[in-house]
């Protein structure tokens, strides 16, 4: 582990979880709407939307989720200016920490949750194609599995002076971190210096 002097010896890098990381959901371009229908939480684009009033309201108008879908899709197509693309199904596994995925889940510590929205607005900022879709939100909730876990990292890099050299914070992997780290730590083991 690499330290400098300073009274007595500290790291040269320091590795921590990043508590203060602003959501992947905003100031991102997105591929669509991730809305939740937790009473406990915000849901993870907000609750002051249209689309997501929709969503409530024809939730409890639904038989079952084919109809639950035709609903919000009929819905959000005539009372927004925007149009509906696909309609997916968020369950939520939650035990200690909180996990969005694609799909319906029942059980214990599953439920389904929300949904993930794309309409034409969304799709002609991101340019994703039809048959990307899947991928590329479950990327979108992965990041967002990682921000609402507090799994996401910053580091401080400090000379032999132990002066601040440099630091970043919102990364979502540690080895993110290397990129950022001169030459000389190419071969350090990052989680060593984990706190």
């Amino acid at each position: 582990m690499k330290t400098y002097k300073k009274v007595i010896e500290s790291p040269r890098l320091v590795i921590e979880y990043d508590n203060d990381a602003e959501s992947p959901r905003k100031n991102q371009d997105n591929l669509g709407y991730f809305y939740t229908k937790d009473s406990n939480y915000h849901s993870p684009d907000g609750n002051d939307s249209d689309i997501y009033q929709i969503m409530l309201d024809t939730g409890d108008e639904a038989d079952n989720l084919k109809d639950y879908l035709k609903r919000m899709k009929k819905r959000i197509n005539a009372e927004t200016d925007e149009k509906v693309l696909a309609i997916y199904p968020v369950m939520k596994y939650e035990h200690g920490s909180v996990y969005y995925r694609l799909g319906e889940a029942h059980g214990f510590d599953y439920s389904n949750n929300g949904f993930y929205i794309i309409t034409d607005k969304t799709q002609k900022i991101v340019g994703t194609p039809k048959s990307r879709f899947e991928k590329v939100i479950m990327q979108e909730l992965e990041e967002y599995n990682q921000w609402a876990n507090e799994e996401i990292y910053s580091f401080v890099l400090y000379n032999d002076k132990g002066e601040i050299e440099d630091s970043l914070g919102g990364l979502y992997a540690i080895e993110d971190i290397r990129e950022n780290l001169p030459d000389d730590w190419k071969k350090e083991d990052l989680q060593e210096y984990l706190k």
